[in-house]
């Protein structure tokens, strides 16, 4: 497992707070992007404001994430640590 830090809305309307939580290990088709820069669109406010309804808290929000890859499971062809990426939008993570 591997313990990552963001910064998680804990429930509806709250000011997010600084958040320490598990991410299960790289797979064979894994890419772990060391998160630098993440953009913060209305969707993700109405997420988690609980809006919409059905939001799932502790919750992080941000789908559209930059970052440098940090690891790369032993299938994955296309990416290599180091290099810079970006990842549109990204659902239910």
């Amino acid at each position: 497992m591997l313990s990552t830090q963001g910064y998680a809305a804990m429930i509806a309307k709250a000011v997010p707070v600084s958040f320490v939580f598990e991410r299960r290990d790289v797979g064979p088709h894994d890419v772990l992007i060391a998160i630098t820069h993440c953009g913060i669109c209305h969707s993700d406010i109405h997420q988690a404001c609980d809006e919409w309804g059905g939001s799932i808290f502790s919750m992080v929000p941000g789908h559209e994430i930059v970052g440098i890859v940090a690891r790369v499971g032993s299938a994955v062809k296309k990416f290599k640590t180091n290099d810079r990426v970006g990842v549109g939008c990204f659902v239910d993570s």
